[in-house]
């Protein structure tokens, strides 16, 4: 799929004999005699006009071009010249205040220039509608957000925002310079409270809230004895965090949405926690829908100046989770006695259209793709193969195993992350089966601290074999039992990866302590990004952009599935998937489209024939 990632206007260097044109054009002169009368063969050969038509869109690209620097230069006329160009009715006046504005737009573009000369209408109408009118908006908001700048305007992609880029350090002799700000590592704690501008700060960096805002003495506090030994919200917070200690992502989850929430009623609302009534929770849930822009940014690590609460807009659905979230929240403060109320009881979920699933398995790669994906021959096995430089060739087989092994087992990428050699044995053949290839056995650590087995074919563990030799581990020394299955080949150079991945004073030894969830995935999604964009891989364009939309998380998909398609039983899809309910594995029986298709093409047939 195109990316129309040219976002500059096409240069035209336009004459005096293209004005005296326009100026013929507004008097209603016919075309053919402009042509006759004005050009040679040569220059509109020279500006690609082949026919009247193409005059035609020449002259109106020069009056819309000046239409558009006029408004610039004197707003008041902007209805008069809307009239006449609705009208086809052009004063001798006005055409002269368009010719004069023409000889400025030849000129370099200046900051204060409105975007809608300079760039294509697609773009400069969608950067309008973020406030984004001329290029000193553009700069200024560059500036201000830094590498994700681009992220809360919609259909403005990465592809778009660094030609954007590009075209203003081209003209950086007009323009000046423009800085991004640095990602600069902040250190230390401070207080939460009053400020011109919201404090947007994670909450380690947050030592306490302002005395007025903490909730010490907020107006919904319960009078009864209170079963935590919290002062106030920040404290209560914590406590209420505390709850799911050992449960990474569910931590996670419930820090970002609580913090987001605190920053919010301290930076805009101006009020303690403690505090918030009815009126307030619809405000947050307004919010929710159109962040503040300056309040979401590109990812960046949590100790880094450019972390921001919102990575993107929310969507309905992270919109009514995070309603849900604030509400179970309260509902615990009232339990505990800490608040006397729930204001959000209430405040009803965002409006969501419903999924015919709560999973997005449309995003299973389809079976045609996912076989010539995978295996001894296929595309990721030729990837590794044409490597040019050996890191390169060790790069690929890394996130050729990570593919296959999460492919072929449905395992999350945290587990995947945290699958150690210790848990990996081959199944002894059982009595009576004969098994056509030998399968080995991973234990894997999944949700709610549950541990489960997966299979995987011989085949992997010969890739998990080779990616090892590239570590220089030995897969078979009972004493590498705790080290990671997956770990990185080359490490960064910074002093963190470095601590984490080199052992002793020798580069070359690398410890096998694994990747981080947020690691792997970047693996797995760089490789997928680089296949779809490789011309010299056979694909076509539709399954180019599927493997470019592609994550980690639709490996799992695709093997259940891929599983249910080929009569997997459920009970062992579910038993590998780890699902508590087969309710929930059913839903892959119907994901398959091509097969729902065949199997209803027959029922249909029987019932023509």
């Amino acid at each position: 799929m195109p990316q129309h990632n040219e976002v500059a206007a096409p240069v035209r260097n336009y004459s005096r004999l293209d004005f005296t044109a326009l100026r013929y054009r507004f008097n209603k002169i016919p075309l053919s005699v402009i042509r006759d009368r004005l050009y040679t063969e040569d220059v509109l050969e020279e500006r690609g006009i082949a026919s009247d038509g193409q005059l035609e869109r020449w002259l109106d690209d020069l009056r819309d071009n000046l239409i558009e620097r006029a408004r610039k230069a004197n707003p008041l006329i902007s209805k008069n010249l809307e009239d006449a160009r609705t009208f086809n009715s052009w004063p001798a006046g006005t055409i002269n205040f368009l010719v004069l504005a023409g000889e400025k737009s030849q000129a370099a573009p200046q900051l204060d220039d409105s975007l809608g000369v300079w760039i294509r209408p697609r773009v400069s109408k969608v950067l309008a509608t973020d406030g984004i009118v001329t290029i000193s908006d553009l700069v200024r908001c560059i500036e201000r957000r830094g590498n994700g700048w681009y992220r809360p305007i919609p259909r403005i992609g990465q592809g778009k925002a660094l030609a954007l880029e590009s075209w203003l350090r081209k003209n950086a002799t007009s323009l000046g310079t423009f800085k991004k700000p640095l990602d600069v590592e902040v250190v230390g704690q401070c207080e939460l409270g009053f400020s011109p501008t919201p404090q947007l700060l994670p909450f380690e960096r947050i030592s306490r809230v302002a005395s007025q805002l903490d909730g010490s003495r907020g107006q919904n506090r319960a009078t009864a004895f209170c079963l935590i030994g919290a002062d106030n919200d920040l404290e209560a917070i914590q406590s209420y965090l505390y709850k799911f200690r050992g449960r990474d992502k569910t931590l996670r989850a419930y820090r970002k949405e609580l913090e987001r929430f605190l920053l919010w009623c301290v930076g805009l609302r101006r009020c303690a926690l403690s505090s918030v009534l009815t009126d307030d929770c619809e405000a947050y849930k307004d919010f929710l829908a159109a962040p503040d822009h300056a309040w979401i940014g590109a990812k960046a690590p949590r100790t880094s100046s450019r972390w921001r609460p919102f990575e993107r807009v929310l969507s309905p659905e992270s919109q009514r989770y995070a309603v849900g979230l604030l509400r179970a929240f309260f509902d615990w403060l009232v339990k505990v006695r800490y608040l006397g109320g729930n204001p959000w009881t209430t405040v009803s979920d965002p409006l969501v259209v419903a999924r015919e699933s709560a999973m997005q398995i449309e995003k299973a790669l389809p079976a045609v793709l996912w076989d010539r994906l995978i295996g001894p021959g296929g595309i990721l096995a030729k990837a590794v193969d044409s490597a040019m430089t050996q890191p390169d060739a060790k790069q690929y087989l890394l996130a050729r195993t990570a593919v296959e092994l999460m492919g072929a087992t449905g395992i999350r990428r945290e587990e995947a992350a945290n699958a150690i050699r210790g848990k990996l044995a081959p199944i002894e053949e059982p009595k009576g089966l004969k098994l056509h290839d030998p399968l080995w056995e991973l234990g894997v650590l999944g949700k709610r601290s549950r541990w489960r087995s997966v299979v995987l074919p011989g085949y992997i563990v010969e890739l998990i074999k080779q990616h090892w030799t590239d570590r220089g581990h030995d897969f078979d020394d009972p004493r590498n039992a705790e080290m990671a299955l997956i770990s990185p080949v080359v490490v960064p150079s910074t002093p963190t990866a470095r601590a984490k991945h080199i052992s002793g004073e020798c580069s070359a030894s690398l410890t096998g302590n694994g990747f981080s969830a947020d690691g792997l995935y970047t693996v797995v999604k760089t490789a997928l990004l680089r296949l779809s964009s490789d011309e010299n891989v056979d694909l076509d364009d539709g399954e180019r952009t599927l493997l470019r939309r592609a994550a980690p998380h639709a490996l799992r998909h695709t093997f259940a599935t891929q599983a249910t398609a080929n009569d997997v039983p459920l009970d062992v899809v579910q038993s590998v998937m780890g699902h508590v309910s087969q309710r929930t594995t059913a839903i892959y029986v119907r994901a398959e489209r091509t097969r729902r298709v065949a199997e209803l093409g027959k029922y249909f047939k029987t019932r023509v024939s």
